[in-house]
């Protein structure tokens, strides 16, 4: 270990991953980074997880185990934030792996850029072992080196909104709390990080295999609960926007991008139909989520372009035409992403 190689903690949060755990631990274990501090949360798993990680305990020089109720990822990250006692963090999700260069390679460059974030690429795993695509950001963000850059950049997908592919300062994350519950809590968690923040670097290399899952959030059969997070987000984002900048035209914004996620939504109950169980019943949570969309833009004073409005009024298409006649238009309207829709399933 060099001297001044400052102290990481990657936090590795779990809920019944025997199956999967032991890579994600062999992929800490490798490492090339020798200052590191692993902080494992088990989410009250019911499976082997728990002596898989009690297994790698007795292997690695510094790990620490919390074993906690179940409740969610969410509550799991924040008791693991508050027990990190490193400079640096970052998160790592039971199922996915880092590259042995990872960490060496991100905090180099924050330490020399003297940045308060970190960003890597990572590659998408699909179930075949290939790449199938790789991410982290557009290449038009290159050239921000402020975090207060990247914010408007959180909507237009011009960085990920995940919070792993990241290493934060371990005091600024601790400012912050994961959003007990929602299935979507890193996207504001990244979010207020960057209001807190203040420089920002890249590391133009693919570090972490994201394994995808049938049972990932963006390919099960839609539930209500995605509509309810989805609004609860756009609520809460709207509200670290207030805190931090007051009235802003990032409204508009963060608007715009929930929008975009009604529409992804409608299209999850066309490409779904025949397999929800309760359709009636989301079909309802999906029109009250478009009351309280346009009641919320009428209330903030929101200013969307036209094509968005057309876009709102075409949502409400089913009033009048009924779901399968509304259905069918968006089949035509949204052709191309019901093809990316589809690929994920």
């Amino acid at each position: 270990m060099k001297h001044d190689e400052p102290l990481v903690s990657i936090i590795i949060t779990f809920y019944n991953e025997e199956k999967l755990l032991s890579r994600c631990l062999e992929s800490v274990k490798n490492q090339t980074y020798n200052n590191l501090e692993v902080i494992l949360v088990n989410d009250g798993s019911t499976d082997n997880s728990l002596e898989i990680a009690k297994k790698f305990y007795e292997e690695f020089y510094s790990c620490k185990i919390i074993t906690i109720e179940n409740s969610g990822h969410a509550e799991a990250r924040n008791i693991g934030i508050q027990t990190c006692t490193s400079d640096y963090v970052t998160f790592l999700d039971a199922d996915d792996e880092l590259e042995s260069n990872m960490v060496s390679s991100c905090i180099d460059e924050m330490i020399v850029t003297k940045a308060d974030l970190v960003i890597c690429k990572f590659s998408i795993i699909n179930s075949d072992g290939m790449v199938e695509l790789t991410s982290g950001w557009k290449d038009y963000v290159l050239n921000s080196n402020k975090t207060k850059d990247l914010i408007p950049q959180m909507f237009t997908n011009g960085i990920s909104e995940t919070v792993w592919g990241k290493i934060y300062k371990s005091d600024i994350a601790k400012k912050i709390k994961f959003d007990k519950g929602l299935w979507f809590d890193d996207r504001p968690y990244v979010f207020e990080y960057l209001f807190f923040a203040d420089k920002v670097c890249f590391v133009d290399k693919s570090l972490l295999k994201i394994h995808k899952r049938n049972s990932s959030i963006t390919r099960r059969i839609i539930e209500a609960k995605r509509i309810i997070d989805c609004q609860k987000v756009f609520e809460l984002e709207l509200a670290i926007l207030k805190k931090h900048l007051g009235d802003s035209k990032l409204k508009e914004k963060i608007a715009k991008h929930y929008l975009d996620v009604m529409v992804d939504n409608f299209l999850f109950l066309v490409v779904d139909k025949n397999k929800v169980i309760d359709l009636k019943n989301i079909r309802r949570y999906f029109k009250e989520a478009l009351v309280f969309f346009k009641n919320r833009i009428k209330q903030e004073k929101i200013n969307l372009a036209i094509k968005d409005k057309l876009l709102i009024r075409f949502l409400g298409l089913h009033q009048i035409l009924g779901w399968n006649l509304s259905n069918q238009f968006f089949k035509l309207l949204k052709r191309k992403r019901i093809v990316v829709i589809n690929k994920l399933r």
